[in-house]
């Protein structure tokens, strides 16, 4: 019955592992890069572009930028360098079509019981991480603003709201251990095995921190006082500086025209108090490009198979956040008819994305740990049956520990082979936020955002009395 089940388990767990060609290799985003890099954003949209057509009569691209397992990124990496280009509309519909696939595939997730624990990620259809689901309704907000189709609020408020996106992240993981302990019970049982859960040491897991965004309730604020939601902006204002206290923000100060004093209900600053006959300019600038997902080694040992203690471990490749860095150091602006100021860093993307990707690594690293376990353990149960086989035909013993050695050599180069780390990830999310606000005469005026490091940038703007113009910039160097 052990030799059996080993012979079931071992090929029906590997074929759960087996690695799909998904994750696309970074040299195919060369010519997309570079024109990023130049804030060539159409001409970055145009070489996505070209990649995913297929002219008339021709086949598909055997291996395209964008498989169709990775159509959420396809549309998470085109609705953000649309953005860029300020092609609001097309950047819209682009984000809304990722959003709706996050949602979906989130949904999908939470339906299926443990026996899904078993899948290597790479075999999967992308479902987005958490900071890509925040900052897809971050940016597809800014689109309805610049559009105004009447959703920027309803947006930040999936978000912020009582319930919202950001309140969830902590607990979205949280059922992962039961999950893949239940899997592994199965795997027990169908082996007959005396394992216990007390014999194993299964990894621990982190938290995600990040409830409450900067960025997030600036935007509210202004969208709320463009309602005419005094009110709300206030509320608003008031847990933009609280998220300061929590660890994602730590060693930032509240930006200066962000700041509020005063009662809770009663709070005034600089946004929410524009001087008579004046109107406010908001600069919203992004920098640098966020991390990305690359894969590296991680030794998981597993001390019930150190009889063979070469054989006892297993390398397998484990998705991280890798840093890119940026020339950017700071921005400044120059507006006509007034000192130039400088802004201040609001959020900084990079530590959010770091921040929430702890619980998903946790839980991937969890999964696989659970995956490679059970190769092993059904690796021992085919192993202790051949011993038993081999003494029972008096075999020599180097015989023996050779037959014993089969089955767990088998599993080790198994696990090796088909454990790939997803590193599949948004390549175009910036890897910091800067605002900064001047009260101007109304009016038109002319202004350069400079990166210091990387280009300027010259926008247009029409001041109004009594209200807050918001104007974005891009510089991803």
């Amino acid at each position: 019955m052990k030799q059996k089940f080993y012979s079931m388990a071992i090929p029906a767990l590997v074929c759960a592992g087996i690695i799909s060609a998904c994750a696309t290799k970074p040299d195919v985003y060369k010519k997309i890069d570079s024109a990023v890099g130049t804030a060539e954003f159409d001409k970055a949209i145009a070489e996505i572009d070209a990649a995913q057509s297929v002219p008339e009569g021709k086949e598909k691209p055997k291996n395209p930028i964008y498989p169709e397992k990775n159509t959420i990124l396809l549309n998470l990496d085109r609705g953000m360098l649309e953005h860029y280009a300020g092609r609001y509309g097309d950047s819209y519909n682009d984000l809304t079509l990722a959003e709706q696939n996050i949602s979906a595939a989130y949904t999908k997730s939470i339906s299926q019981d443990a026996s899904s624990y078993v899948a290597n990620d790479n075999v999967k259809d992308y479902a987005g991480e958490d900071y890509e689901d925040v900052y897809v309704n971050i940016f597809n907000a800014l689109n309805s603003y610049h559009l105004d189709n009447g959703q920027a609020l309803a947006l930040m408020n999936a978000l912020t709201a009582q319930g919202g996106k950001l309140q969830v992240l902590a607990e979205k993981y949280s059922q992962d251990g039961s999950k893949v302990e239940e899997f592994f019970e199965t795997v027990l049982k169908a082996g007959g095995t005396v394992f216990s859960f007390g014999t194993i040491e299964w990894p621990g897991t982190a938290e995600v921190t990040f409830t409450n965004s900067a960025l997030a309730r600036y935007l509210s604020a202004v969208f709320c006082l463009a309602n005419g939601n005094k009110d709300m902006a206030r509320y608003n204002m008031f847990e933009l500086q609280n998220a300061y206290n929590t660890p994602v923000y730590s060693g930032l100060s509240v930006p200066a025209s962000l700041a509020v004093t005063g009662e809770r209900g009663s709070e005034t600053g600089p946004l929410l108090d524009i001087p008579a006959g004046k109107g406010q300019l908001n600069v919203l600038a992004f920098a640098g490009l966020s991390p990305v997902k690359i894969e590296k080694k991680d030794e998981m040992l597993f001390p019930f198979l150190l009889k063979y203690p070469d054989l006892a471990s297993a390398s397998v490749d484990i998705p991280y956040l890798q840093e890119r860095p940026s020339a950017i150091n700071s921005v400044s602006v120059s507006v006509e008819g007034a000192d130039p100021f400088n802004l201040d860093l609001l959020e900084d993307l990079g530590e959010v994305l770091r921040d929430t990707f702890n619980g998903h690594q946790s839980s991937i690293y969890l999964k696989t740990f659970t995956r490679v376990l059970a190769k092993y353990v059904a690796a021992y149960i085919a192993a202790d049956a051949a011993v038993e086989e081999a003494r029972n035909k008096n075999m020599p013993e180097m015989a023996v520990i050779a037959a014993a050695r089969g089955p767990v050599l088998a599993a080790k180069k198994a696990i090796e082979a088909s454990e790939a780390a997803d590193t599949r990830s948004a390549r175009y999310l910036p890897a910091k936020a800067y605002i900064g606000a001047i009260d101007l005469d109304p009016g038109t005026y002319t202004l350069s955002i400079n990166y210091d490091g990387g280009e300027t940038v010259t926008k247009t703007v029409e001041i109004i009395a009594g209200e807050i113009s918001l104007v974005e910039a891009a510089c991803l160097k």
